[in-house]
């Protein structure tokens, strides 16, 4: 499981509006689906953060999808003219959890270190309880 959120989402809506914020949450959505496989699961969690289920997927595959979406993201141009970053935290069943609000949960927390270091990156669990 994938959770990440848009950096510093607050600032695009702020300096270009709402309908901006929009557009590159759209913008997003879509490099999602681009850099997904077909069965992987692509949602909105709320707000600028958002989920990737990746069914039958090893922890490098998931690290490498990652890593994908995360560096398609800075180096391209967003809809609002600059370049957007995520920051990505990522839990494995079921190494990491077997329930999927623990998952979620051990996702979420991996997310917030990524953000913590410095953000525009992708932290896995596993490296936060070693």
């Amino acid at each position: 499981m994938l959770i990440f959120d848009i950096d510093k989402f607050k600032r695009v809506n702020d300096t270009y509006g709402h309908a901006m914020g929009d557009e590159v949450l759209k913008y997003l959505a879509e490099s999602m689906l681009e850099t997904t496989r077909e069965g992987d699961i692509c949602c909105r969690f709320g707000g600028e953060e958002f989920v990737i289920l990746l069914p039958e997927t090893d922890k490098l595959m998931a690290f490498n999808i990652a890593e994908r979406l995360r560096k398609k993201m800075e180096s391209t141009i967003s809809p609002c003219g600059e370049i957007v970053t995520i920051s990505i935290g990522i839990a494995m069943y079921p190494e990491d959890g077997k329930h999927p609000a623990e998952l979620l949960e051990l996702a979420d927390q991996s997310l917030y270190e990524a953000k913590r270091i410095g953000r525009n990156r992708t932290v896995e669990y596993a490296t936060l309880v070693k």
